[in-house]
């Protein structure tokens, strides 16, 4: 690759301190944020788009998959194990819906609902927990170099349109979902799988609205897909039609798309993923409006921004887990999170999505160790790029449990700042007792 010689040496304002700088506004970032602002320290959120959200908002996912637990194993006796950011997160969001479309109290069905995400509410409501909790909010600031000193971030630079600025703060939290705040102080990671070295495929997701309800046949439409695919007239390599109801009985969400292949850290692939996704939902739209029956009059409602990530990085921490923790639902004295959400891989070469699954009465815990950096000391994981296999990663990733990664590493980094300390010379356990003081479900 050809290079050139370039170099920035000049002074650049600190515009903020804090005692704790979380970089990134998706769900890990919101939990981090707002737990860390609630236990007193003061606390800057960075973001690099003009308002919160992350996959949520400019992936655009729904619904928001279920780590839930029961007592007895069934879903609709079950109860939210992410808290308490995230079942505020959620209520708050269908506080902006007019009462008709709410959820009910009893309405717990996997695909009801009450785990519909609208990419516009959920920002609203995460902005608004935030400011809630005194949380200063920087938007537009795109990071792009940190400042390490003896195993310390000691402030992090941005671009802004107002030039290159920095800020300083005691305690870290990388909520980027890409690990890029620690990527850029140095710490290790892992990417891929072990097989092939590469991640699960991104999805560009979409909805569709004018679609008559009356008319679908799911197991006709999913035949059409596979003859349209077989004649290439799809040419996305996932097995069958994944979509999913809205709060508008006429619109249809599609988490469809499956862009292989590309890396979401390189510059280049990660702009060719967001062609391929769009090239395929033009493929999907003009499809079902010539094929399937109820989508005759089918309009685009909204596609995402960006195409959306599984997975990246995950960095290297003080603990580590595989998927044999899952298996045998490890626990942990230090847990700062619990999850059962299905070991859920979208095949990283084709065709497939396999599944391990564990019943509604289990669980496994992560340790604090998986979310503390195992190279800078100032520095925690607040999302999905914790320190796991590429199989326990497929769990861990999903939103309610990254939320609940955020408020742990958030927590962390408040009580090592309140104590003079770096956030990785705190007790896991001292902080998991603070967490349930908080109103986690540990």
């Amino acid at each position: 690759m050809k290079t050139v010689k370039f170099s920035l040496d000049k002074d650049i304002p600190v515009v903020a301190e804090a005692d704790v700088l979380v970089v990134g506004g998706g769900p890990g970032g919101v939990g981090a944020a707002v737990m860390s602002a609630r236990e007193g320290a003061s606390t800057i959120l960075a973001e690099q788009y003009g308002c919160m959200g992350g996959t949520a908002t400019f992936g655009e996912i729904t619904p928001m998959m279920t780590n839930h637990y029961a007592a007895d194993g069934k879903l609709e006796h079950s109860i939210s194990m992410d808290r308490p950011v995230y079942t505020e997160l959620m209520e708050r969001m269908w506080s902006y819906l007019p009462k008709e479309l709410q959820p009910a109290a009893s309405d717990t069905e996997w695909n009801s609902r009450r785990f519909i995400v609208s990419k516009d509410l959920i920002s609203l409501a995460m902005e608004d927990l935030c400011l809630e909790a005194g949380v200063k909010l920087f938007y537009h600031f795109r990071l792009v170099a940190v400042a390490v000193e003896n195993r310390k971030i000691q402030y992090a630079v941005f671009h802004t349109k107002s030039g290159f600025v920095a800020i300083r703060a005691k305690n870290f939290v990388d909520a980027t979902g890409d690990g890029d705040l620690a990527a850029l102080a140095g710490c290790r990671f892992e990417f891929g799988d072990t097989a092939h070295g590469l991640c699960q495929p991104m999805t560009l997701c979409f909805k569709l609205s004018h679609v008559d309800k009356s008319r679908m046949d799911n197991r006709k439409m999913q035949e059409l897909y596979l003859k349209a695919q077989a004649e290439g007239r799809i040419e996305c390599k996932r097995e069958n039609v994944l979509m999913f109801g809205y709060f508008d009985d006429d619109i249809f969400h599609f988490n469809t798309t499956r862009v292989l292949g590309k890396s979401a850290i390189d510059a280049l692939q990660r702009s060719e993923a967001e062609l391929e996704g769009r090239r395929q939902m033009r493929q999907f739209v003009n499809w079902l409006r010539a094929e399937v029956p109820g989508f005759e009059h089918a309009v685009i409602h909204s596609m995402a921004p960006e195409i959306g990530i599984r997975e990246s990085r995950r960095i290297r921490g003080r603990a580590y887990l595989t998927q044999e923790d899952f298996v045998r639902r490890s626990k942990f004295e230090d847990a700062i999170a619990r999850c059962n959400y299905p070991i859920d891989i979208h095949s990283v070469t084709g065709a497939g999505t396999s599944f391990v699954t564990m019943q509604k009465n289990e669980y496994y815990e992560i340790p604090f160790g998986c979310i503390v950096a195992a190279d800078v000391d100032n520095l925690t994981i607040g999302g999905r790029p914790i320190s796991v296999s590429h199989e326990l990663h497929a769990s861990s990733r999903v939103m309610p449990p990254a939320c609940s990664v955020g408020q742990a590493a958030g927590i962390a980094a408040a009580m090592a700042s309140r104590k003079g300390i770096s956030s990785s010379e705190l007790e896991g356990t001292e902080v998991r007792k603070e967490l349930i003081a908080r109103g986690a479900w540990l």
